[in-house]
């Protein structure tokens, strides 16, 4: 299970890194220089698992680091489901923190410059008439 949650962050942190642009929930989207940060974020959980599993080792003290793994094997583990789990709510929970909804990410400045559709009005038409006054083309269906 750990190493599934591993390579998900490995896989949204390259994302967040290349696309400059964290999606944490539906209503929350972290862009720019702090996806990127937090990409990168996402990024560590498999060396500082390696660095914390490496100092628990030396730290003990042991002649034979072999046998050493084989007997702790259940302490190693959780040291390591410790730090991936720990990196992966640090990221999230910083994501949502500083997350914004993509509906109102859009800067007030910034005008929507899609066409818009004018009203009709009357003086649209040369002759006064209103549209459903004007006579209507025959389509093909009704000339049958």
């Amino acid at each position: 299970m750990i190493l599934g949650v591993e390579i998900a962050m490995l896989v949204v942190g390259l994302l967040a890194l290349v696309r400059g642009r964290m999606t944490i929930s539906k209503t929350k989207v972290v862009t720019g220089t702090a996806a990127r940060l937090l990409g990168l974020l996402a990024l560590t959980p498999l060396p500082v698992a390696f660095a914390a599993v490496a100092l628990y080792v030396a730290v003990s003290g042991v002649g034979d680091p072999e046998r050493f793994l084989e007997d702790n094997k259940l302490t190693l583990m959780l040291i390591e489901a410790g730090v991936v789990i720990g990196i992966a709510i640090l990221v999230f929970g910083i994501g949502a923190a500083i997350g914004t909804d993509p509906a109102r990410d859009r800067p007030e400045d910034e005008e929507d410059d899609r066409p818009r559709r004018r009203a009709r009005r009357d003086e649209d038409f040369e002759d006064g008439t209103d549209e459903d006054e004007r006579p209507r083309r025959r389509t093909r269906d009704e000339d049958r």
